[in-house]
């Protein structure tokens, strides 16, 4: 390891997202189907610039979507600059009738495939939702909402009745990014979903009106007149009142309403249509939706009929806990078939499985077992099979990755369609017919495929990730290894990432980077940038290139297995996750003698603020430094859905004791914590709460307070993210920092679109 902690900054800074994403040629396909088609386009990154390729699937071919060049060369002469055709200023495209529309700054423009003739064809509208066939275009303003004729740029107002915190294609206030879009300039579009004709949307009407307000104080505006206050609806665990939803579908030509018959629905958090728990089929006949109630302790797989409001349940299910719909719980693994049957992925035995429930109200068990089934990739019901992707089911696998399958919809024996030991993240078109699969591990680059839907061969080969910048950086992928739990039987995985400059006669600091969330697992499954499940550990080679072992722990109470798995904090109380978590790094230690646990800190943001902190108080004697960014210190006074529906209403779970606050006098270590001043998520009185704990109990700490921040820390994010690396190793690696400064971090324009910050969704 270099002894100049200097060239040690710089080393992790130049592994920071914005710089790393350049270090990885190809690193994923992410395909964006044309709507109904079997077409698709993606863009391909290299370290050379970016390129817009077009997929047939029916064909099996690929090639570029257009003539980068020439367009490159009719945008300039549009724009007033010189466009470089390896960096085209847009992130994504819309392909409609022989020509091609982008957007420029403030401008669509559309671009003749034939001639290469560029002309404006008005304003970008970006906080609208444009119809399939791109005729319409549906945006809110006022709380009303009101459809555009893309051809006139006619605008007709849809409704007149919306009102503040009754308003129509609403996000809900509390997970809105309020702050975010004011920081960044941008507005959300409204929440529809468009029939596949693109003749009517689906949408909602979103009433908090009674939800009780949270109340933020941005202390530096950018006028530096007065503070300026914010309040906004933000219901928490038990309060009387969250905000509901009731669907209504737009015919865009004419304007008429019709309301669906479920009347108002409870939304506590993210909508439903945000949630993408609501579709048309096919024909665009019908709307299917799935949905629960408070708490989530029963859920409905429903049937809305767009023409006359009619909803249907199609299936109920009821627990004595938690419903998700699919292993993560904001993926939908819900199918509705052309025969009125439904495909439903439950944990009712335990496991997460597929089960067939018939009109007739039977129901077909299509997979069983001590294995987790993670994703209905596509269903062929002519042919009766569903090719789906499953974990841990064969024996000696690695539990957490997943190959893909096939069975009859009916049941009975399982066809592996792949067996290579690596995690598929698959992606299909609308109709299922193909799918594009994104193989990886955490030491295997991605290798991108394009597949058919029916038997899950390969039709096509599409690109193979490119890594070599990356490990010419220095970097190594970390070791998967796996290590028992607290309980002395159960098996949890853990990642162990090496110092850069690795030397094994040395010994070194170990950092725990912890994400204490339930409704994901925390330790990589794959490859850096190819995708796949959300886990929590994001920034172990940043830290490693600092000089530390870092760590990440799946332990009980995470997701990703069955189900007793991840509901064991709430069944078993507070803190669970740190035993497991003390026990898998000694346990790894006892391997791997130069891991120093006379100095072990840990570190997380968000849910990892609160598992930091807690694992410093709780285990004082193990934990020696933490800093916690963002943390949900005391989910009780935390969002209402989160609270219970992972842990339980007040009279179902000790909140008090899960809380930080509850162990502050047990304080020995090092403890940072930060948060944003603006966090409209976890917001800040969750850290000054337990600041205010932490003084009762005259313990002393260090805080820093980032003004005008969010729950992401976007403000200042050089500085909170130094500082972070300066606590550790001043603390926990026992060094003086260097005086270094983090150059500016620019703003990713892909990020901005998939906040919703882009005309194209």
């Amino acid at each position: 390891m270099t002894t100049d902690p200097a060239a040690r900054y710089a080393r992790a800074e130049a592994l920071l997202p914005h710089h790393f994403k350049k270090l990885v040629d190809a690193p994923r396909v992410s395909p964006v189907w044309i709507r109904d088609t079997e077409t698709f386009w993606y863009r391909r990154t290299t370290a050379n610039g970016s390129e817009f390729v077009l997929v047939d699937a029916v064909a099996g071919t690929k090639r570029p979507a257009f003539d980068h060049a020439r367009l490159a060369k009719s945008l300039s002469g549009v724009v007033d600059d010189d466009v470089d055709p390896a960096a085209l200023p847009f992130v994504a495209i819309d392909l409609v009738d022989g020509a091609v529309q982008v957007v420029v700054g403030d401008q669509r423009i559309e671009v003749s495939l034939d001639t290469y003739a560029a002309a404006v064809v008005g304003p970008a509208h970006p906080a609208e939702v444009r119809s399939p066939d791109g005729r319409w275009s549906v945006g809110a303003r006022d709380h009303n909402l009101y459809v555009r004729d893309t051809a006139t740029d006619e605008e007709r107002w849809l409704t007149t009745d919306g009102v503040e915190s009754h308003s129509y294609g609403a996000m809900n206030d509390a997970v809105s990014s309020r702050v975010m879009q004011e920081n960044l300039g941008f507005t959300l579009p409204p929440q529809v979903v468009w029939s596949p004709d693109s003749t009517r949307f689906v949408t909602h009407r979103l009433d908090q009106r009674g939800v009780e307000l949270m109340h933020l104080v941005r202390s530096t505006p950018a006028d530096g007149g007065r503070p300026t206050p914010m309040s906004y609806h933000y219901p928490l665990v038990g309060d009387e009142t969250v905000a509901t939803a009731e669907f209504v579908v737009f015919d865009a030509a004419t304007g008429a309403a019709t309301w669906s018959a479920a009347g108002p629905v409870p939304t506590p958090f993210v909508p439903t249509i945000a949630y993408g728990f609501l579709w048309w089929n096919d024909d665009g006949t019908k709307i299917h939706w799935v949905w629960g109630d408070r708490g989530d302790r029963t859920s409905r797989v429903r049937e809305l009929d767009p023409r006359t409001g009619a909803d249907t349940v199609l299936v109920e299910e009821t627990s004595q806990t938690q419903i998700l719909y699919a292993p993560h719980h904001h993926e939908r693994n819900v199918e509705v078939l052309d025969s009125g049957e439904v495909l439903l992925w439950s944990e009712r035995s335990g496991w997460g499985h597929l089960y067939l429930h018939g009109p007739d109200g039977a129901v077909t068990t299509v997979t069983s077992g001590d294995w987790l089934v993670r994703r209905i990739v596509s269903v062929d019901e002519r042919a009766r099979r569903v090719v789906f992707t499953a974990a841990g089911r064969e024996p000696g696998a690695d539990i957490y990755l997943q190959e893909l399958y096939s069975v009859s919809l009916d049941g009975g024996e399982i066809t592996a369609v792949t067996s290579d030991g690596l995690d598929h993240d698959c992606l299909p078109s609308r109709s299922g017919r193909f799918f594009v699969d994104v193989t990886s591990s955490v030491d295997v680059p991605a290798v991108s495929v394009l597949r058919d839907g029916t038997t899950g061969e390969v039709v096509t080969d599409l690109e193979q990730a490119d890594a070599s910048a990356l490990y010419a950086a220095g970097w190594t992928p970390p070791e998967r290894v796996v290590v028992k739990a607290a309980d002395g039987v159960t098996d949890i995985y853990c990642a162990v990432y090496t110092p850069f400059d690795f030397d094994p006669s040395r010994k070194y600091a170990v950092l725990d980077e912890i994400y204490a969330g339930p409704q994901v697992s925390t330790t990589p499954l794959r490859f850096p940038l190819s995708g796949g499940a959300l886990t929590g550990s994001r920034h172990g080679h940043v830290f490693a290139a600092l000089g530390f072992v870092v760590v990440a722990v799946d332990a009980r109470g995470t997701a990703l297995r069955h189900k007793a798995f991840q509901d064991h904090e709430r069944l078993h109380g507070a803190g669970q996750y740190v035993e497991d978590h003390v026990a898998a790094i000694t346990q790894l230690a006892e391997a791997r003698p130069w891991m120093d646990l006379d100095r072990v800190g840990i570190f997380g943001h968000s849910g990892g603020g609160l598992g930091s902190t807690r694992a410093l108080l709780q285990a004082p004697d193990f934990f020696k430094v933490a800093v916690s960014s963002s943390g949900d210190h005391d989910d009780k006074t935390y969002h209402a859905w989160w609270g219970e529906k992972f842990f339980g209403r007040p009279d179902e779970f000790d909140y008090e004791a899960h809380a930080n606050a509850s162990l502050a006098g047990q304080l020995k270590g090092k403890l940072l914590l930060v948060h944003g001043e603006m966090d409209d998520n976890v917001t800040p009185h969750q850290t000054m709460r337990l600041v205010d704990a932490l003084m009762a109990a005259n313990k002393d700490f260090d805080l820093l307070i980032v003004p005008n921040a969010e729950h992401s820390l976007m403000v200042h994010q050089e500085y909170w993210l130094r500082r972070r690396w300066d606590y550790l190793v001043r603390h926990l690696m026992g060094e003086t920092p260097p005086a270094y400064r983090i150059a500016d971090i620019p703003l990713d324009a892909e990020l901005l679109a998939s906040l919703g910050a882009s005309p194209f969704r």
